[in-house]
Order: structure tokens, then C-alpha cells, then sequence
């Protein structure tokens, strides 16, 4: 079939620059999903569409709402004369009750916690470190402790590592990040109920994993191990010569399960036959703040949304001066991508279109900057295809186009690159349905998920020639069979 459409018009530099620099601005907050920023600029986009005339993704609006679920992060820090010794996932921390607490205490090492070894030792008001084969075993004799001594806070120090605190920390891990509510639910179920690895009346019970003690002993697993062995050969006289130290456990604990809703943002232009459609999308969210900074993700993936942006708008244009696609454009700005997908596995199993009526899914994420193969001409797209007639769709995009002189598009990126965004983005939720998929991209860089990641660093020129060929492609690829 030969193509009617001939490109009329031109993406605005000035208005993917201004798309960019807004959403990577500090009002932003790295738009990490769920919080205040990502909902600013889904607000943003949802308006922007609505200026363009684009129509509606359901009967209410532009939102495509999802859910997601989480235990609450347990906030755990360990200090040492002051110094931050170890952050929550150094543990897997089993408690009896909700609180947020500040224990100021000494810790004591008992060896393998025997009676012998705690009769010879002063543990009153301490916390109480020790040896354990099992997760089991160590429960037995904290259990003991407990209850002969009144000790409310124990460390549990496996010297070969527990492969079953690592399953169970693991599983609790997944937990405190936020999933789709079926996912969640499955892994909630999975959770381990042995009386070990759930809540303890009134005690604090730090499960280790090797080694984050020996800042505190001044010694290793090894090491203590040793002392421990030692000193039941040697009338129990070894412990006494391990410092016990100062330390204060800071605990904000909460068990309880948190379900927020937020959107992905998605708006149509009709096309000629409406049975079927062509999904165009980018994540419009980031990672937000980290210990305090800003990871402002403007290539990453405020590049993708803008040329998103700027291709809806030219496509609304064309549409009010008669120029439709063969078949529907849906635009989607994802949320929930760097939380592994989520927002596109949530569209793609609750969609407002049929799944077999969608021909392709066109996706951009990081095409603002370049890679170190490009660092001499900065003028390229990658285009990864995948699916039925990916062959085409690359060609399509190679040979097929009006593109400036000079500006390359190919489909061989790096090792590191071809792995990261053949599952690493949204277009792998709708591969995974059996859709065909065309991914635009520029690579990795240095700023990859850092708070360098600015909106000044952005090669415009380029992100504007990738707009424009990027409009023209999904005229192209909307006419195949």
C-alpha cells in the first residue's frame, strides 16, 4: 500500500525543550509513582492532550488508574558512637509490636548463648549478640534468654550465612516495594509463618547477615567464632575479653499494608478504521529523591514523554486538517516503570482497547542523549524491533523515512544497551502479550539513574530529529497489514 501522508510540518525545539526542563524540574521531584511529582506531571500531560484535541482514553478522562500495594519500609539504623553502622537490609528484623523507638544500649557477646556462657557474662539491660546454626536454633535461644534474663534485643550471627533468612528477607524485601495487587497478594501468601520469622511479643530480634558486626566487635564471624569455640574449651572465661560497646537502634516500625491508585495518562487520535490501533508510548516517571537529592531524570525518561508530546500534537493538526492515520494512535505516558513495569503490566492486563486489535506498541525511553559509540556524531537513533515483521518495522524506519542528512538510524547498540532495553522498558509488557514492538532509544550514559541526569545535558537537536521521525513512523507502520 502506498502511503498518503507526506510530512507537512516540524517538531518544535522550543517546545520539546520546554517539556523537558519542566518535567526534570525541582518542582518535580524526580516524579517517583505515588508521590506528589509524578502526579503533577500526570496532571501536565493529561492537560496537554486536552489542549491538542486528543480524544479521551475511557468515559472518564485521560486517567488510566491502576493500584498498588506494599508493606510499610521498616526504617532500621544501627549507630555506633554515632556513626550509621547498617541500614535495614543488613537484617531481617522480626518485632512483637508497632512502635517507633530509640534503644540506647550495650551490646554483649554471648558466644553461642548457652547458659554456662551467660551465667560468666553481666547481660542485664544489654542487648545480646550471638552464634546460631538455624534461624530455629537462634529462636530457641533467644527465646531462653528472654525469658531467663528479661533481654528484649537480640543479634543472631550466622557464620556460613542462613539460606533461609536470606529466602525469607528476600520475600519481605519485595514486599515493601510497591507491586500490582495481584502480584502482591501472591508473594504476601508465600510469606514464612515459622514462629521464627514472624512478630515476637516485645522483642526486638535482628537477624544478620554475615559480617555486619565486626565494625562493632572489631572483629569478624570468623573471628568470633573463634573466641566462641575457644571459650568453651576454656571455662568460659574467653567472652569476657570482647569490648561491648556502645550502640543505639533507631526503629520506625510499621506492619501495615498501604494501597495507593495512580494513573498512567493515555488520549487517542481516531484514524480511518477504529478497530484498530497502534499504542505509542513513553514513562513519564523517574526514581525521585534519594538520601536527599533529586534524581531529576530528564533524559531518563522526561526525552521519551516530550517527543511523545510533540508527536501527539503534530498528529492533532494533521487530524483538524483532515490528515488521519490509517488506524487509531494511542498515546500512553506510563507511570510505574521503574518500579519494574508496573504501569504498562497494568494496562496491558486491563486495556480500554482489545489486545488483538493492537498491531504494535511504539516505544521511546532515553533518546536525549548519546552513547560511547557516539560520542563523535551525536546525529542517530537506535531502533530495536521485535515480534511479527520486525525486519519491516526496522526497515520502515531505515530507509523509509524523510530524515535530515546526516542522521543515522540503526539497530545495533551495545551488549550492555541491547540487554538493558529488550526487557528493561514498557514495550516488554506488550512483547510479552504477543504484540510487535519498535523501540526508539540513544543508549546509556554515565547519568544513568543519577542526580546528573539534567535537563542542560539533552542533545536537542537530535531529540528533535528523532520527534520528527518518529511521527513519521507511526504513519508508516499504521498502514501495515
Amino acid at each position: 500500500m502506498v502511503n498518503s501522508f507526506t510530512q507537512n510540518l516540524q517538531p518544535s525545539t522550543d517546545t520539546i525543550k520546554s517539556h523537558v526542563y519542566y518535567l526534570a524540574s525541582d518542582e518535580l521531584k524526580g516524579r517517583d509513582t505515588g508521590k506528589e511529582g509524578q502526579r503533577i506531571a500526570a496532571k501536565y500531560i493529561a492537560e496537554k492532550f486536552r489542549q491538542y484535541g486528543l480524544g479521551t482514553y475511557d468515559e472518564n478522562g485521560y486517567n488510566h488508574y491502576y493500584h498498588l500495594k506494599r508493606k510499610h519500609i521498616n526504617h532500621l539504623v544501627v549507630k555506633n558512637n554515632g556513626n550509621i553502622l547498617y541500614w535495614p537490609w543488613h537484617f531481617y528484623y522480626v518485632t512483637g509490636y508497632t512502635h517507633s523507638d530509640t534503644i540506647d544500649t550495650k551490646l554483649a557477646f554471648v558466644g553461642y548463648g548457652s547458659n554456662k556462657e551467660i551465667e560468666a557474662l553481666d547481660i542485664e539491660g544489654k542487648a545480646v549478640a550471638f552464634m546460631a546454626e538455624s534461624p530455629q536454633n537462634a529462636y530457641d535461644t533467644l527465646i531462653r534468654i528472654a525469658s531467663e534474663k528479661g533481654v528484649k534485643t537480640f543479634f543472631v550471627m550466622f557464620p556460613k550465612g542462613s539460606e533461609d533468612v536470606s529466602i525469607v528477607w528476600g520475600n519481605e524485601y519485595q514486599l515493601s516495594s510497591y507491586n500490582l495487587p495481584e502480584i502482591f497478594e501472591r508473594k504476601y501468601i508465600q510469606k514464612v509463618r515459622e514462629n521464627w520469622a514472624v512478630n515476637t511479643d516485645s522483642l526486638n530480634i535482628y537477624y544478620c547477615f554475615p559480617n555486619v558486626l565486626r565494625n562493632v566487635f572489631m572483629l569478624d564471624d570468623k573471628e568470633l567464632e573463634k573466641v566462641a569455640k575457644d571459650n568453651t574449651s576454656n571455662n568460659y572465661t574467653k567472652l569476657s575479653s570482647i569490648i561491648q560497646p556502645d550502640i543505639s537502634c533507631l526503629i520506625n516500625y510499621n506492619d501495615s499494608i498501604e494501597d495507593i491508585k495512580v494513573e498512567n495518562v493515555a488520549g487517542f487520535i481516531y484514524g480511518e478504521d477504529t478497530s484498530k490501533t497502534v499504542v505509542v508510548s513513553a514513562h513519564y516517571d523517574h526514581i525521585g529523591e534519594v538520601l536527599g537529592e533529586i534524581n531529576y531524570g530528564a533524559d531518563d525518561n522526561a526525552s521519551g514523554t516530550a517527543a511523545l508530546l510533540e508527536s501527539a500534537r503534530l498528529m492533532s493538526i494533521d487530524a483538524r486538517n483532515g490528515i488521519k492515520p490509517k488506524i487509531n494512535v494511542l498515546f500512553v505516558a506510563f507511570s510505574g516503570e521503574e518500579m519494574g513495569l508496573l504501569g504498562s503490566k497494568a494496562f496491558v492486563n486491563d486495556p480500554a482497547v482489545d489486545l488483538s486489535k493492537i498491531k504494535l506498541n511504539i516505544n521511546m525511553d532515553m533518546v536525549g542523549r548519546w552513547d560511547s559509540k557516539h560520542e563523535k556524531d551525536r546525529s542517530f537513533v537506535y531502533i530495536l524491533a521485535a515480534g511479527d515483521n520486525a525486519k519491516q518495522l526496522f526497515s520502515i524506519g531505515k530507509k523509509q523515512l524523510n530524515k535530515p542528512k546526516g542522521f543515522n538510524v540503526s539497530n545495533k547498540p551495545g551488549g550492555r544497551e541491547k540487554v538493558i532495553f529488550k526487557y528493561g522498558s514498557d514495550h516488554y509488557s506488550f512483547l510479552n502479550k504477543n504484540i510487535p514492538i519498535s523501540v526508539f532509544f540513544t543508549g546509556l550514559h554515565d547519568d544513568y539513574h543519577t542526580p546528573g541526569d539534567t535537563p542542560d545535558k539533552i542533545n536537542y537537536e537530535n531529540l528533535t530529529n528523532i520527534t520528527s521521525t518518529v511521527y513519521q513512523y507511526i504513519y508508516k507502520v499504521a498502514e501495515l497489514e
